[in-house]
């Protein structure tokens, strides 16, 4: 006999309240539950959308997001904003579905059965906000710093990619890993210096680049069964409105590439372009306006 699923809590109520009144006052899950900052009543409203497409696992969710501990609350945060994201774009999630002895983060489907398996993690640091002293003084990152969080994005990549090779290669589904940046700018740059190499130079030297040239072509990278690499994040907003960002960078040689209709229009593509000699890299399109989440 089936039963329905147990109750979720609201993601937002008098019980969330009281977690985040009892948390310190760095931490982040208090500003966003409890102030009336235009930017943390932009987040609610957001999220609190985003988790009535969750289903079954909302209370694990719910519960990582009240972490006082910003790394766990970030990862939460991803998860419910990439959720959102695709909902936007006209998937039907389902959030941890079970393939035997494993649950990926998400199985997208679209009309047509279209179907993408999708593992997130947010990259962030371990800081509250790793970004903000780079935000606030004008200074980049060093070539240390880079080089460090370059190793770490890759570690994330190839982790993601070996957890779920055996079950991606079994069903034979596009498989997407999503990295979720906050408000970080230099994911996207990394993430693609990383894949397909550092660029052909003139003008701009990170573009175009060389299909066969980073560690989606690398045998030993292990990432020739991952279709793509989505980055996105939030952006400042003069009214603290929410506004998202993001790219799609696609495998050129993914063992089942994404199909047309899994391109994720709200992203910016970065993708093969076979119309020059030889075939590059390249952003296939202008960059995209900023994208809000919560009208259906």
């Amino acid at each position: 006999m089936d039963h329905d699923p147990p109750p979720v809590e609201p993601l937002f109520d008098d019980q969330a309240r009281a977690v985040a009144e009892s948390h310190g006052s760095a931490s982040h899950y208090r500003w966003l539950a409890t102030s009336d900052d235009p930017e943390a009543v932009e987040l609610r409203a957001a999220l609190a959308w985003c988790f009535r497409h969750v289903g079954p696992r909302g209370a694990l969710l719910r519960g990582a997001l009240q972490h006082e501990r910003w790394g766990q609350h970030a990862g939460a945060l991803a998860h419910l904003l990439t959720i959102g994201l695709l909902a936007a774009q006209g998937w039907r999630v389902s959030v941890e579905p079970e393939f035997g002895r494993q649950s990926p983060d998400v199985l997208a489907v679209r009309d047509g059965g279209v179907r993408v398996l999708i593992e997130v993690r947010s990259v962030t640091g371990a800081g509250a906000f790793p970004w903000a002293e780079r935000r606030a003084t004008g200074r980049g990152l060093t070539e240390d710093t880079r080089e460090a969080l370059g190793e770490t994005i890759a570690g994330i990549l190839q982790k993601k990619a070996e957890t779920y090779r055996p079950l991606v290669e079994r069903l034979a589904i596009a498989y997407v890993i999503c990295l979720y940046e906050d408000k970080d700018t230099e994911i996207s740059a990394i993430a693609r210096d990383l894949l397909y190499g550092r660029g052909d130079g003139g003008p701009d030297p990170g573009e175009p680049r060389d299909p066969a040239g980073g560690a989606f072509h690398d045998p030993a990278s292990g990432l020739g069964h991952v279709s793509a690499v989505i980055v996105f994040g939030r952006l400042d907003t003069p009214g603290g409105e929410l506004r998202l960002k993001g790219d799609l960078l696609e495998n050129p040689a993914a063992a089942v590439p994404l199909a047309s209709a899994a391109r994720f229009p709200l992203l910016r593509r970065y993708g093969l372009d076979p119309s020059v000699t030889p075939p590059r890299m390249r952003w296939l399109q202008p960059p995209l306006a900023p994208f809000a989440l919560g009208a259906d």
